[in-house]
């Protein structure tokens, strides 16, 4: 795709005096000597585009936030940020992606030093790593990623080796944003005597079942056809369950799918159990065939469209649709809840970060000389992340602007504490076997899964050998 690379950097106004916050332990009185930190980022500006820089204050709450920590960081370490946004000509929602992915290739193979910082979306970043074009950030000086203001969920799933890569925390509001979740119509949850589900959820008994359950009360042939129609009647939930839609991406999290774990060694192992797929398939296909749902509407805009307009009980999100016109124009008022469990003997609810969140890396074309000062500012601009657009974002914004109820607002805790990511999504583009998968074999309407497993686990075992030998270890 052709690109153009766009700079955008905040305006030089003071920022808004706050108390001091001792998160990290870097020293009083650093000076970087007004030390340019120029990052490359191939950020989606319709979901990600306000996170890194933004030009000024305009009273939005998260714009803000942003805006003062940077400044807050620039005066603390005398130094200048600015984004080189890589964007693609074509609305193709992946191009950004690959473009600021090949972007780095080249500045490395060519050695050119220009950015110091690179952030873009999880799995292209995690290829960038496989293929040595990235400092590995356990070496780097300064730089402490056991802090809380780091992602530990991901320092566990991409360190190998103790070798790491990428990284990430609440610099990144896709931290939160790419958080999968359900939400649900409380007014056809009232007109149809049903509670709504919070409870349900806090009793551990919020499972695929259930859900298939409230959606068969939940559902009305409302033209009186004898026809499910996404958008014509009162469906209790639907979803487009195939290749071309990440929506029910989520399911892979809730229902506790995973497939690679860690040896003793620090290196990834192949460990899918697929009685569980088996399991967990047979009971999404129930529901996604229920008697009140809708497996394969047209496509994502028609059920959530249909969900705007109220004719529609429940649907599967990644949080940043609590941000979204659609979400601010229903006359309904909707609650939040975590994708369901597979069974009621799930120990937890557990939350798929879907692979769009932005993680940061340093190009490996960054001079040895320059990664001290990088750790320090990475932990600088961490911290402060933590200590301002965390809250701003998550307490202010998402929990009472965008929900409106404590319920909904305990059940993003929940939501948000429970996040995982399995290594094959982190390397989604370099496995064969992970949630592109469970698209395939959903939208096939048949449960594949023992045969689909049996088919890849040796193609999937040669990619997990290639990524533990490209962290060194030996055949």
């Amino acid at each position: 795709a052709e690109t153009d690379m766009t700079e955008t950097s905040p305006a030089q106004t003071e920022p808004v005096e706050t108390e001091p916050r001792l998160l990290d332990d870097l020293p009083d009185g650093i000076d970087l000597g007004g030390w340019n930190v120029n990052v490359l980022s191939g950020a989606h500006p319709e979901v990600c585009g306000d996170e890194i820089c933004v030009e000024e204050l305009n009273g939005d709450v998260i714009n803000d936030a942003v805006y003062n920590r940077n400044l807050a960081v620039e005066k603390r370490l005398n130094v200048k940020i600015t984004d080189y946004v890589i964007r693609a000509e074509s609305g193709d929602f992946s191009h950004p992606d690959y473009a600021a992915s090949e972007a780095i290739t080249t500045l490395v193979t060519s050695g050119d030093t220009t950015y110091n910082l690179y952030t873009s979306n999880s799995y292209t970043t995690a290829a960038l790593g496989y293929n040595h074009m990235l400092h590995n950030l356990r070496e780097v000086e300064n730089l402490d990623l056991t802090k809380p203001y780091w992602a530990q969920y991901i320092n566990e799933t991409a360190t190998v080796n103790g070798q790491q890569y990428l990284c990430t925390g609440p610099m990144s509001l896709g931290f939160f944003r790419f958080n999968t979740a359900m939400v649900f119509n409380k007014r056809l949850f009232s007109d149809n005597s049903l509670d709504y589900p919070y409870q349900t959820v806090l009793e551990g008994k919020w499972t695929l079942d259930t859900v298939n359950t409230l959606a068969e009360q939940i559902y009305v042939d409302t033209n009186g056809n004898g026809v499910l129609e996404v958008g014509e009647d009162t469906v209790g939930y639907s979803t487009r369950a195939y290749p071309d839609s990440g929506n029910i991406d989520g399911f892979w999290g809730s229902c506790n799918l995973r497939t690679i774990s860690k040896d003793e060694n620090d290196f990834y192992v192949y460990d899918v159990n697929v009685e569980h797929f088996v399991s967990v398939v047979d009971g999404l296909l129930a529901l996604l065939n229920g008697e009140g749902s809708e497996g394969m509407a047209g496509n994502d805009g028609v059920f959530q469209s249909a969900f705007q307009e109220g004719k529609q009980g429940m649907m599967n999100i990644t949080l940043n649709w609590l941000e979204s016109g659609m979400a601010r124009e229903m006359d309904d008022e909707y609650g939040v809840v975590p994708n369901p469990k597979l069974n009621t003997e799930q120990d937890n609810y557990y939350t798929l970060a879907q692979d769009q969140f932005l993680v940061y890396a340093i190009p490996l074309s960054v001079a040895a000389s320059d990664l001290p000062n990088l750790g320090i500012f990475m932990e600088a601009f961490a911290a402060e992340s933590y200590a301002t657009v965390k809250p701003a974002y998550y307490e202010i914004a998402l929990t009472a602007k965008y929900v409106n109820d404590q319920d909904s607002a305990a059940m993003l805790d929940i939501i948000t504490n429970n996040v995982y990511v399995d290594p094959a999504i982190l390397y989604l583009s370099i496995m064969n076997f992970n949630v592109m998968t469970l698209r395939d074999i959903l939208g096939s309407g048949q449960n594949t899964a023992a045969s689909r497993i049996a088919s890849m686990q040796k193609q999937f075992q040669t990619n997990i050998d290639k990524i533990n030998e490209a962290y060194g270890k030996e055949k």
